[in-house]
């Protein structure tokens, strides 16, 4: 797994951010830091133990210069002053975008302003959020594995992501890391598979093809939100009003082929939990 938390010194860019209105802070990483795929993502930033929102480019900047070089730039909203030379710290979200040549500075500034509002509403949404990349459905499983062990009965977890994302792996993860032994398939014909082979009973939901509420309630899916055990819904989004308002939800968003970035929110008065020391990055 890569770890989304940067931090380094703030260094002199080129000022081409600054002069076209979204001034950004250049990262000098430590040496060993290994970089996320590039892109632009949605970042918690902590200066001087203060946190603001902050959009943050991975990667080379075409649009800016044509140089090949790789940086850590961010703007940080609603903060200003003289960082140069001060140790920020960075922890990515979500990922927002990939790498692309503007044929303007005031495009590359729109495109940014639109980036900018959707990191700030997502860290409205869910502030104490965390993340991680993983770089395998092996390692997606195996995050999911890590974090069962910290599992509660009556636990309601909600999967949201697009199809094909990983939503099932991260989904045979928690089964696995409870001690569910057995094929795990996805139940998007069933809507539900139980498993109670496991240290807590499982029930792991598949609304894609309901249609509405009303079937889920034919199938008595609102005793088990919460419920004995644990509860794993995917495609939440077609009976929203089913879910309880204490709950922890998994955002699967696809990097590329092979990478994930997980995040997770936590809702409702769900426990904080330690996720460095969870996902030991």
């Amino acid at each position: 797994m890569i770890s989304v938390n940067l931090k380094g010194t703030v260094v002199h860019g080129h000022g081409k951010g600054r002069t076209a209105g979204f001034p950004t802070a250049n990262l000098a990483c430590e040496q060993e830091t290994v970089l996320p795929p590039f892109g632009v993502y949605a970042a918690c930033v902590t200066i001087e133990g203060k946190q603001y929102v902050g959009v943050t480019n991975v990667g080379t900047r075409p649009t800016a210069d044509d140089s090949a070089l790789n940086t850590v730039e961010t703007w940080i909203l609603d903060c200003s002053g003289d960082f140069y030379g001060k140790e920020i710290k960075l922890k990515l979200l979500s990922y927002l975008r990939g790498i692309r040549k503007f044929d303007s500075m005031e495009h590359l500034k729109e495109q940014i302003n639109l980036d900018a509002q959707k990191a700030k509403k997502l860290l409205a949404e869910a502030p104490t959020s965390a993340a991680v990349i993983t770089c395998s459905a092996f390692e997606t499983r195996e995050a999911a594995a890590e974090i069962a062990g910290f599992l509660q009965n009556g636990d309601v977890l909600v999967l949201r992501g697009d199809l094909g994302a990983g939503k099932s792996e991260f989904a045979r993860g928690i089964a696995r890391g409870i001690g569910v032994t057995g094929a795990v398939p996805s139940p998007t014909f069933t809507i539900m598979n139980m498993y109670e082979s496991g240290s807590l009973p499982l029930y792991h939901f598949d609304w894609y093809r309901v249609e509405d509420a009303e079937e889920l309630y034919e199938i008595g899916a609102q005793e088990q939100l919460p419920g004995e055990g644990i509860t794993l819904v995917e495609w939440a989004e077609r009976a929203e009003e089913l879910l309880p308002e204490t709950r922890l939800e998994i955002v699967v968003e696809t990097l590329n082929e092979e990478m994930r970035l997980l995040r997770f929110c936590p809702k409702g008065d769900f426990r904080a939990l330690d996720w460095e020391r969870i996902l030991k990055c």
